[in-house]
Parts: C-alpha cells; structure tokens; sequence
C-alpha cells in the first residue's frame, strides 16, 4: 500500500509538469523514448531477478532429491529408531551396562517381525557429528601431535551393520566374543582403509587412539564396511573407527530394528520389553528411520521451495512486466504500425516487430543474470560441498524457459499490432 501510494504521488506530481501543447502536438510525446529506457531496465531486472532464483532453486531441488537418493542404500523405510539411556546411578561399570544391553538386543531380536536389531551410539542423518580422535598406526609413530592421524569414533553392535544395509566389504563382523576379556578390535569404513592403508590389506593390522605411549589398547582391524554419509552437510565420506559395544561400554545408545511391520505395531512392543527389563530406563526419539532422514534433509528442502517461491514470483512480475511494457509501446506505436500496414507491412513482420522486442529484453535480461547465476551457483557448491554441483542442464533449461515465458506475455500486445486498420490509425492521427 505504501508503494502504491508512493507511486501515485510521484505519477500526479510528472502529470502537473506536463506541456498541454506539447502533449496535444503531433509525435511530440509519443515518439519519445526516453520514459521507456526505465520501464525497459526494470524488466531486464525482473527477468535477471527471476533466472537468478530459479536457478538457485533448481540446485537446490537436485541437491535435495541426492541426498533421498543417498541415503536410499539404507533401505530405511522399514527401520525403527530409538534412544535408549541407561541411568548413571544403576549402571556404574561397564559389566552392568553390557549385560542390560546385550539382553535388550536379544530380547528385540526375538519380537514377531524383527529381521534385525543393533545399537551405536550415533545413527547416520542425525545432524550430529561423530566424536573426532587422533590416532596413531603400528610402525608409523608419530613424533608431533601435528603427525597424528584423525577419524571419526563409532560404538557399535554387531546387529547394526546388517539391519541398516552396511556392507562388509572385508574380513569379519562384531560377534559376541569381542567382549571387555577379549583382544581389542576395531571395524573401519571402506574411506578409512583406502586412506590409511592404500594398495595393502589392513585385516590384522593395528592402530592406537592417540600417541604411542598413550594408554589406549592396541586395536586389531578385524573388518572393512562400506561408507555411510553421516550428514547431509558432510562433503564426503569421512574415515570411521567402529568400536564393539562390549569394549567402549555406552549408557546412552541408539537402537536400530528393521522390520516387517511398522512403527506403530511394533513400538510399544519395544518400550514394553525395556520396561520389563528395568523400569528405569528412559526410551526417548522413537520414530522410523525415514522420518529421521526427512527430518534431517528438510534444511535443503525448505531452502530450495521457499527460492521456488521467490523464483516464481519474480518469473510472473517479469512476464506482467514485459506484458504491461508491450502493451504501451504498441499503443503509442499504433500510427507507426498504421503507416507500416498501409506500406505493405504483412501481419507477420509485425508480430515479429514486437515479438523482437520482448526477445531484446529478456536477452538483457538473460546477460545479466547468467554471470550472476554462475557465481551463486559455484557460491553454493563451495558452502554445500557434495549437495550442490553446477549444472549447464539447468541454466539452459531455465533460460529457455524465460523466453518463453517472455514471448507468451507479449503475444497479446503483438497481436493487436497485427490487427490495426492502416484508415483507422492514419485518421486518429
């Protein structure tokens, strides 16, 4: 409304300033073009605006239907999720919190429609990084801490490699002698082999977390499996150690339980046993593993629908704009056309007369707004890295989508001009 109003003031204080014998004056007025190099530059504008949002909405429309696709490895559609914390003042030591842990999964396991369950004390597409650490491979002492080696730290079950579709890409899996009196083992992602141990077989080789005088245990590579994308926001795969459950004792976990049924037959069958193991124990974040993706996700989502939204706003003033700045032009114009009709000027040239026009802008439009695509464009993929890459498809695809967009809102202007009685025309004047 203020704009509005803002408008209306200034257009009533240019029409007090008017020549009344200028304006009535044959071609005085009309002829000018200077007041349409304004409207002209406010399209180009609004079509540089529109091509500049779509194209920032696109990539972030692909980026989104990526990151589905993903996380689609995991199949997580059949998947139930939960948090389950184990109270400090109970469980003391780590005897107490692998046996409660070791029985829950058991008991999980022999539910009806249970085709897997695991725990870890981190699931992918959470949002929440994995605990860094330093360590240091046998052989391969480091002399400074600058030396040493980093990855992302796991706890983890044997149960959750299976149930969310990990593969073991080599050597062995968990089993229930990787317990607190066993030899240490590790499992590692498939990033992690191929970095730290390249051209050779890493089973049976051994690292330490920390220094080498650290007091950590010397762990034995027991297994390789396959890379997981722990957040949408990670640029690539990052080196993972996975520790068993029995060795790096957690009181909070995340339990994962693929299943026939869904989340809401087998829920409260899940909450029920936990109960009847003990009470105390708090159940929390119960939901499926899609939903979990979703959740995590939606940052992109939203972010490419609201640019959408804006892209398309933006899209629908450029082609009333266009339409609105035609529409003028063509009825100053109507004694040019006249005299051009009455010359022998088909109704084809000048259609094409006015459609060139509208060309003409958008095509300035376009240059101006495909450098700055461009930028936004490599702008994003520097900031999401992995989620956004540059597309030619795209800028094309919606180039072309603008000019025609373009052509069909100067259609009705052009086609008046086809229209106009040279007799008509040459009378009014």
């Amino acid at each position: 409304v203020a704009v509005g109003a803002l408008l209306a003031v200034g257009a009533s204080f240019r029409t007090g300033r008017l020549d009344p014998g200028r304006a009535l004056k044959e071609g005085g007025e009309r002829t000018a073009s200077g007041r349409n190099r304004l409207r002209s530059a406010l399209i180009v504008s609004q079509v540089a605006a529109a091509m500049v949002l779509l194209v920032g909405a696109g990539l972030m429309i692909k980026g989104f239907l990526h990151l589905v696709d993903v996380y689609s490895g995991l199949q997580p559609a059949n998947v139930i999720t939960m948090q389950v914390s184990l109270p400090d003042r109970s469980y003391t030591d780590a005897a107490s919190i692998n046996a409660f842990q070791q029985r829950m999964l058991e008991g999980i396991a022999g539910l009806p429609g249970v085709q897997g369950a695991g725990i870890a004390s981190n699931i992918p597409a959470s949002n929440v990084d994995n605990a860094q650490v330093a360590f240091t491979v046998e052989g391969r002492p480091a002399f400074r801490e600058t030396d040493l080696l980093s990855a992302r730290r796991q706890t983890a079950s044997a149960g959750f490699f299976p149930a969310l579709h990990i593969p073991l890409l080599a050597g062995r899996n968990f089993n229930d002698h990787d317990n607190s009196e066993a030899p240490a083992v590790a499992l590692i992602s498939q990033t992690m082999a191929a970095r730290f141990w390249p051209r050779s077989n890493p089973i049976g080789r051994r690292f330490k977390l920390g220094t080498t005088q650290s007091a950590a245990p010397w762990l034995a590579v027991a297994g390789v499996v396959g890379d997981v994308k722990q957040n949408w926001f990670d640029p690539k795969p990052t080196p993972t150690i996975y520790l068993p459950y029995q060795q790096a004792p957690r009181n909070v976990v995340n339990v994962v339980v693929r299943t026939s049924y869904g989340l809401a037959s087998l829920a409260p069958a899940i909450r029920a046993l936990v109960q009847r193991l003990d009470p105390q124990v708090a159940i929390s974040e119960v939901q499926d593993m899609q939903g979990v993706i979703s959740d995590s996700i939606s940052p992109v989502r939203l972010m490419g629908l609201l640019m959408m939204v804006f892209g398309g706003v933006a899209l629908a003033l450029s082609a009333v704009g266009v339409y609105g700045v035609l529409a003028h032009a063509v009825e100053e114009r109507m004694h040019e056309f006249g005299v051009r009709a009455a010359l022998g000027a088909r109704p084809q040239q000048l259609l094409r007369l006015v459609l060139g026009q509208a060309l003409k802008l958008s095509g300035w439009g376009l240059a101006v707004a495909l450098p700055v695509a461009l930028a936004l464009s490599r702008l994003m993929a520097t900031f999401l890295f992995g989620v956004v890459t540059l597309q030619a498809a795209v800028l094309l695809a919606l180039a072309v989508l603008l000019v025609l967009v373009a052509l069909a809102a100067s259609y009705l202007p052009a086609r008046r001009a086809t229209r106009v009685d040279p007799i008509v025309a040459l009378r009014y004047e």
